[in-house]
């Protein structure tokens, strides 16, 4: 159980049942003395009951005996059957109950009180003697509502009782936990939306005073300043970026004109100035499409993308510049497929990720481009593009920084390839743009492979299989 809701509910509400469980049952249960005194006195009004009775018929006025029973029949609530020593019944139903009589002539025999609980009353029975030695019996059916089980119901009735406490108590439990888990709820879906790379996500502010309500409101406070430095510190690349086009510009127009007064002595030195010229003129731009990323803003050119034709133009270029490096790059499958997206865009996270395979294949080796159309459970279909190399691949506790900007797994390498560290970022933001995922892991037998997976739409005809 991962919810701290369900935790503090369940556990509430378990508690407060055992209480009404053991309450319920404890109420209904009255101790033994209570019971013996109860036995004591009930015996004594039944004798007493019997010996008023048999005073009536000694005096011949059977009638006022039988009216004094009906009267204590009503006033006490209790049904009263009366017996001779010989069992016939002087006062009672037409019809007595099996138990009724079997009591009174346990009770005739044996001359002791005797109480006998039933399922729904409690049998009494006394025995009195007359003055010429005659025994009558007096038999009393007591319901549960009297005496010391006044409280005890019946099993339905018990049952209806402690379901309805158990409901009335989930109720209370249930708006206890919601009160005290409410902000925590509210706290985690907030981080998870900042997680997620909206800074501008905030947890709603509560009236309450206690310490989880200083807790949103310090995350707020967290929130707000962690926004404003990434903001700062995005605006500044930007601004940096574009400041430096400008000298740059300048450098490149000053180093042609160095270019018509060199001679051959000085040709390599302008070679190499232009050469880092470049470099620096490439990661401005892919600072610039950074920073232009990093913004969230959706891309403004949006169409209907035909992702194999995007592939076949990638893997042209792609293997054409790695011929130089004595390696190859090739589409090995290619499931027909559209996406909805800015083409530019898509095409630069592909490029990126190609050229990164390529820049770190082992010589005389294939970077290998697979695309798949898969269809999710309930989530469409996507596109899956895999690049594959055959390189040295990445440590495992490194794959999670390869999207990072500026992150180099060896700087000194990077410096001879020529990389910058922006070109897998530049790829993270784009594909995350088009509601999609990119991720990395080590290929078995060795390399690196990139997976980006794209929303898509199959496009209904037999896969298409290309091999260049």
């Amino acid at each position: 159980m991962r919810s701290i809701f369900l935790k503090i509910f369940l556990s509430f509400w378990l508690t407060q049942a055992l209480f009404l469980v053991l309450a319920l049952v404890l109420a209904e249960r009255p101790t033994e003395r209570v019971i013996m005194r109860w036995h004591s006195l009930t015996a004594d009004a039944l004798k007493l009951y019997d010996q008023n009775g048999i005073a009536f018929l000694e005096k011949g006025q059977p009638e006022k005996a039988t009216a004094y029973l009906q009267d204590l029949e009503h006033s006490a609530d209790v049904q009263f059957f009366w017996f001779d020593s010989h069992g016939k019944k002087l006062f009672g139903e037409a019809e007595v109950p099996p138990k009724v009589r079997q009591l009174a002539l346990h009770v005739s025999r044996t001359g002791q009180q005797e109480f006998v609980p039933t399922q729904r009353a409690t049998l009494g029975g006394q025995v009195a003697v007359a003055s010429n030695g005659e025994r009558y019996v007096l038999v009393a059916q007591i319901l549960r509502g009297h005496g010391p089980f006044a409280l005890r119901r019946t099993t339905e009735e018990f049952i209806t009782r402690l379901g309805l406490a158990i409901l009335v108590t989930g109720f209370v439990c249930f708006w206890l936990a919601r009160y005290l888990t409410g902000p925590i709820v509210r706290l985690r879906a907030a981080t998870h939306q900042l997680a997620s790379g909206n800074l501008g996500a905030r947890a709603a502010e509560t009236k309450r005073t206690d310490e989880l309500a200083e807790l949103i409101h310090d995350f707020n406070r967290m929130a707000e300043r962690l926004e404003a430095l990434l903001n700062s510190q995005k605006q500044l690349i930007s601004d940096i970026s574009h400041e430096l086009r400008s000298p740059l510009a300048r450098l490149n127009v000053a180093l042609g004109l160095a270019r018509q007064r060199s001679n051959a002595d000085s040709a390599k030195v302008l070679d190499r100035i232009e050469l880092e010229a470049d470099r620096l003129n490439e990661m401005i731009g892919k600072l610039l499409t950074l920073a232009r990323l990093e913004s969230g803003e959706p891309p403004e050119e949006h169409a209907v993308v035909h992702i194999p034709d995007l592939l076949q133009e990638v893997v042209a270029d792609a293997d054409f510049e790695a011929r130089s490096r004595n390696c190859g790059v090739k589409l090995l499958q290619a499931d027909d497929c559209t996406t909805q997206g800015n083409p530019g865009l898509l095409r630069s996270a592909i490029e990126n990720v190609v050229r990164n395979a390529v820049r770190y294949t082992a010589p005389v080796s294939e970077v290998e481009i697979r695309l798949s159309c898969r269809t999710q459970n309930g989530a469409g279909s996507q596109a899956v593009i895999s690049v594959r190399d055959h390189g040295p691949g990445v440590p495992d506790q490194e794959i999670s920084n390869l999207f990072r900007p500026f992150y180099r797994l060896d700087a000194a390498r990077e410096r001879q390839t020529g990389g910058t560290g922006l070109g897998l970022a530049i790829a993270e933001r784009a594909v995350r743009l088009h509601q999609g995922t990119i991720t990395a892991r080590n290929a078995q037998g060795g390399g690196l492979e990139v997976e980006i997976r794209l929303p898509a739409t199959p496009v209904p005809s037999p896969a298409m299989v290309a091999q260049i």
